[in-house]
């Protein structure tokens, strides 16, 4: 039995739509504040559904009960709301899962974290968190596959984090000049459920990457793809740095920082473990191509 936690959120509902598609004995956690659109999915693919909380330690020992696997993409960064904060979710939160799946025999933990070099020279609260799981889960005893995936497309070139393409308005983080590692969240789904079944992903850490882009040239594509010139707004890098050394809250913090990381630049280079996987990950023209919608001409 596989278990995910954070099967409600789009990561975490997109591995488990592989797993489901592959056969696989499939446990979810969800909660009665979970999307009823992704928990309807999951029932649709035949996944058992199973009520638990990152913050309610037995909640966490019932669903870990009879699992041999544990697949963890659970984070806070897409609400941290009061009653789940970073701190909560994304730090104790995983370390309590991480506790219950030790006590309850499980073999295998798969992590989704990030890479090292999204810490910048000043680590962020949600930093501090993905180590701290990360130490823990390799002192744990289990069998650990650690990934490590760079900025998803889906969310870092979307209007929400201020790449607005449907409308050519975009902030960049800094003068957007430095290569920044990307990926799309569907191939970090295949990565996930291809680690269940590769050797060199057992008591590993593994960045995944596609490929290194700059802002600028990310901005150039989807120029390329619309048919039409953007708006560019440079947000300057001390901007960042006082909302990552200021922000009100963990996560304010915490995005100020990776911001800041993003405009100093975070490139991330393909290992031959990840090479091995034989998964083609997509690109950030094939991205943009996909998603940008070319303007007609008039």
């Amino acid at each position: 039995m596989i278990l995910v936690v954070g099967a409600t959120g789009f990561l975490g509902n997109t591995v488990c739509q592989l797993l489901a598609r592959e056969g696989r004995p499939l446990r979810a956690v969800v909660r009665p504040s979970s999307n009823p659109v992704l928990v309807d999915a999951l029932r649709e693919v035949g996944a058992e559904l199973v009520q638990a909380d990152l913050k309610d330690r037995a909640s966490l020992d019932r669903a870990c009960r009879g699992v041999d696997t544990v697949i963890s993409t659970a984070t806070a960064t897409m609400r941290d709301q009061a009653a789940d904060s970073l701190t909560d979710v994304d730090h104790q939160g995983q370390l309590q899962l991480v506790e219950a799946a030790r006590e309850a025999g499980v073999r295998h933990f798969v992590y989704v974290s990030y890479p090292n070099s999204l810490d910048g020279d000043q680590p962020s609260p949600l930093s501090q968190a993905k180590r701290g799981v990360e130490r823990h889960l390799m002192e744990s005893g289990m069998t650990y596959t650690i990934l490590q995936p760079v900025p998803f497309m889906e969310a870092w070139l979307s209007p929400g984090l201020g790449f607005d393409y449907p409308n050519g308005r975009v902030q960049v983080p800094g003068e957007g000049d430095r290569p920044v590692g990307w990926i799309s969240l569907g191939d970090v789904a295949r990565y996930v459920v291809a680690s269940l079944d590769r050797p060199e992903a057992r008591n590993t850490v593994l960045p995944l990457v596609a490929e290194n882009r700059s802002m600028n040239e990310i901005i150039r594509t989807f120029e390329e793809a619309t048919g039409r010139p953007f708006e560019v707004q440079h947000i300057p890098a001390e901007a960042l740095r006082a909302q990552r050394d200021g922000g009100g809250t963990p996560l304010e913090r915490s995005f100020g920082a990776l911001m800041l990381t993003v405009a100093q630049g975070a490139a991330v280079e393909q290992d031959d473990r990840q090479r091995a996987f034989g998964i083609t990950p997509m690109t950030v023209r094939e991205y943009a191509h996909q998603v940008a919608v070319p303007t007609p001409a008039t």
